[in-house]
């Protein structure tokens, strides 16, 4: 079943970013480097030290995404910030990287996160997808569906990709909040651990705006010519969102 995004708004709830000081919500561990999807290191300040990192995702052989409150740190250059969610496109060298392609999740499927770690290699953390909800005041996600998860992120690992379990970019790691949480309607979500990345799916149309501008040339062009950028995931009509009623 293909996902179609429900927003549901969310009693308040304290957000925490991924960059700057330590946080972990859930066990992680290394990744297999002959199987993972390529996942960039993004020094912010003095590495390890003072600024901490940030992660990101290559997309095509000139660009990533990460989140966009990495991309306000890092030194890399800009090519797009999104106007409402935690996210932009930079510009890296991502000749002879791994291009994973963009995909969907539904409810309660696996995901997986990939991200930097402190010790500067990729790790990886498993668990499930949820469901998309607005944080009430949150300013990252006030109009824009976060999408929950409780796969477990540390520090370093913003801006890094979930994945399903086709290894496809589902998302993009924003933070972590609570434990768990209530809605407004009084359900608890039961959920372990709370961590939060912005779906591909909700703005696969600002990533094609944003890659033709780049390129000069049309998505379906591209498509042909890059592996992460499929047909399916463009110009399949299902909803990117659809508020809960």
């Amino acid at each position: 079943m293909l996902r179609t995004l429900r927003s549901i708004f969310v009693i308040a709830i304290s957000m925490h970013l991924l960059t700057g000081c330590i946080l972990i919500n859930g066990p992680t561990e290394y990744a297999n480097e002959t199987n993972a999807p390529s996942i960039n290191y993004l020094p912010i300040g003095i590495p390890f030290v003072l600024g901490g990192h940030g992660s990101s995702v290559p997309l095509t052989e000139d660009l990533s995404l990460t989140a966009k409150h990495v991309a306000k740190l890092d030194y890399s250059t800009v090519v797009a910030y999104h106007p409402s969610c935690d996210v932009a496109i930079i510009k890296e060298d991502n000749r002879n990287k791994r291009l994973a392609p963009l995909g969907r999740v539904s409810a309660n499927d696996n995901v997986k996160t990939y991200g930097i770690g402190f010790s500067g290699k990729a790790i990886v953390g498993e668990g499930k997808y949820y469901l998309d909800v607005n944080f009430v005041d949150s300013s990252l996600f006030a109009n824009c569906p976060a999408s929950i998860m409780d796969a477990p992120i540390q520090s370093g690992m913003s801006g890094g990709g979930t994945f399903n379990e086709k290894g496809e970019l589902v998302g993009i790691i924003s933070g972590m909040s609570g434990s768990s949480f209530k809605l407004l309607d009084g359900r608890e979500l039961g959920n372990e651990r709370t961590s939060v990345f912005v779906s591909t799916l909700h703005i696969k149309d600002w990533i094609a705006d944003s890659i033709e501008s780049y390129y000069g040339l049309d998505i379906d062009t591209l498509i042909a010519d890059v592996p992460s950028l499929t047909d399916d995931f463009f110009t399949n009509t299902t909803p990117t969102f659809n508020p809960h009623p």
